[in-house]
């Protein structure tokens, strides 16, 4: 994970590459989806009892990130998984 204080910061960097710009995010969007119960609540004794409402949570949370590219995205067969585990109490 790298930080830079701006866009243009972060295209000027030799390091840059325009295909990888879909896991570009904002760091205030990224401390919000890293603030939520899914992180927040990792070391409660019950962690794992609430875990796929924890993840229904996170996947929600950056399904709203409107910045957000392709690399911070659920396709729609890995939505599709995740929603059948979850019905099927695998998660």
């Amino acid at each position: 994970m790298l930080f830079f204080r701006s866009e243009e910061h972060l295209r000027r960097w030799e390091g840059y590459d325009e295909k990888r710009e879909g896991g570009v995010i904002a760091l205030g969007s990224l401390m919000g989806l890293f603030s939520g119960s899914y992180f927040r609540n990792r070391r409660n004794p019950d962690y794992f009892s609430h875990m796929s409402e924890y993840l229904a949570e996170m996947i929600s949370a950056l399904e709203k990130l409107q910045e957000a590219g392709s690399h911070w995205r659920m396709g729609r067969l890995e939505k599709l998984g995740f929603t059948l585990a979850m019905k099927l109490g695998l998660l």
